[in-house]
């Protein structure tokens, strides 16, 4: 790991690194799967009433979807998508 991700992630927290990572893998999966559908960012955009520059903000990891999105867009491309916790994080919930 560079010193400078190392540096930020003691800044703000392994946590939140985990949760980017989280974020990005989502992003990268509607792409992937709007893609393989031969679907463009418009055609999907319109499908779930939305304008296209969202899909695009989505896919480029600039927005994080709210959950409505997200489940329509799951509608669309016929898929699902799993809330799940990687092999190094634990299952407590802390408050």
């Amino acid at each position: 790991m560079s010193d400078a991700f190392h540096n930020y992630e003691q800044t703000v927290g392994k946590a939140h690194i985990d949760r980017l990572k989280q974020e990005a893998a989502i992003a990268a999966a509607i792409k992937t799967k709007r893609q393989q559908q031969g679907l463009s960012q418009q055609a999907l955009a319109d499908a779930i009433g939305k304008p296209k520059s969202t899909i695009g903000r989505i896919e480029a990891g600039i927005t994080v979807p709210q959950l409505s999105t997200l489940l329509a867009i799951a509608s669309v491309l016929q898929t699902t998508f799993s809330i799940g916790a990687s092999s190094d994080t634990n299952d407590k919930i802390t408050r």
